[in-house]
């Protein structure tokens, strides 16, 4: 069960279209929301290689960063008065704040844009760097998506390739189908990695094809008898292509795409880093990046909420 969904804001449109994405996930699993607006000093290089602080004054950011979180709070209100919420201000770099305040258990959802200026704010590289340093699930919502933001969603995709990652991707996209309503699409991607020059590519390429077959059907098992239990729709895909262009082109149409954060080398399919991170950049609908749970901890700053 999920404790809490943390969303870091930045009084930006993309972080507040991310806010109203996790008031409906917060709804979907009964879980409480925190919001974390994060605030820095900034700095000057010297010579001599000394970095000094700027003048602007510290407690002007964090007023800035408060009013940014109230209306956070007031935001939460009017999507969804039920939903219990709670707001903080951290000294911290947005990574480091908003990835150091959830704990495991919690998800974790940012917009994959921002902006700068007093209040640090939550940049697609700041995604970036939270989607890589939490070991929670985190929801990348993209300013505009071409779906409607709401309860019920209509199709969601996995990305699977036989790792731990990609398994424990599989489940949190299960129950996500399952409390939002939603079909689940599992898709496994697999791509012959050598030119053929001779006119039997196909008897060169059925080893590969069967074994990818077999692998994805492995997942689907996984799910046990979840798979056949009836209270979600399961479609299986077999992609011949790269992972990055059978995901983005299956999730065209999706309320959500989830991946798993990392996978394996080799010529079969993978879910690399690289690939969850062209993903996050380039899908139109949110994208869950899920890792192995780890150590966690929680940051200290001010609270407001």
């Amino acid at each position: 069960m999920t404790m809490k969904i943390i969303v870091g804001v930045d009084g930006s449109e993309p972080s507040f279209e991310a806010l109203r994405w996790a008031v409906h996930e917060a709804r979907r699993r009964d879980a409480d929301i925190s919001i974390v607006s994060c605030y820095s000093v900034p700095a000057y290089g010297g010579f001599g290689g000394g970095v000094y602080p700027s003048s602007v004054d510290v407690d002007t950011m964090k007023d800035v960063a408060a009013v940014v979180v109230g209306r956070a709070v007031e935001a939460v209100g009017e999507i969804d008065p039920k939903v219990d919420v709670d707001a903080f201000t951290l000294l911290a770099s947005p990574v480091l704040g908003v990835t150091d305040s959830a704990v495991d258990g919690d998800e974790i959802v940012v917009g994959a844009t921002g902006h700068s200026g007093l209040v640090a704010g939550l940049l697609g590289s700041v995604a970036a760097g939270v989607t890589h340093r939490a070991h929670v699930p985190v929801i990348v919502v993209p300013a505009k998506s071409p779906v409607e933001i709401g309860d019920s969603m209509k199709k969601i995709v996995v990305g699977v390739d036989g790792t731990p990652e990609a398994l424990l991707a599989l489940d949190w996209a299960y129950r996500e189908a399952q409390l939002s309503g939603a079909e689940l699409t599992v898709v496994h991607a697999w791509i012959y990695p050598y030119p053929v020059s001779d006119a039997s590519p196909r008897e060169l390429r059925k080893p590969m094809e069967f074994d990818a077959q077999n692998e994805l059907q492995a997942s689907l098992d996984s799910l046990g008898a979840r798979l056949t239990g009836g209270s979600v729709a399961v479609h299986s895909k077999l992609c011949d292509d790269t992972p990055v262009e059978a995901l983005l082109a299956e999730c065209e149409d999706a309320d959500l795409l989830v991946v798993g954060s990392r996978g394996r080398g080799g010529i079969r399919s993978r879910l690399l880093g690289s690939v969850s991170h062209t993903l996050v950049q380039h899908a139109m609908c949110p994208v869950v990046v899920v890792r192995r749970a780890g150590k966690s901890s929680v940051a200290n700053g001010g609270h407001i909420g």
